[in-house]
């Protein structure tokens, strides 16, 4: 099944040499779930991340769904 990892702002390194963007195609079994996608890009699974499946934010054991997209960011504290 296909999804879409989208990686934006300082987690954009994470991504693989070469990408073009912050968004890339990956092939993934079916029930392989957020966490699972985003530690396989070494994503931080802990408050330092805003984690995102279609734009909200849900547990990262929620299975995905073909042509779903992941997103993550690192989160800004504000004073």
């Amino acid at each position: 099944m296909r999804v879409h990892v989208k990686l934006i702002a300082t987690y954009q390194k994470l991504l693989p040499p070469g990408t073009k963007g912050n968004v890339v195609p990956l092939e993934v079994p079916d029930g392989t779930t957020l966490g699972q996608v985003m530690t396989r890009f070494e994503v931080p699974l802990d408050d330092t991340s805003v984690i995102l499946l279609n734009g909200l934010t849900v547990p990262l054991d929620t299975i995905l769904s073909e042509g779903d997209t992941a997103a993550a960011f690192s989160a800004i504290a504000g004073g």
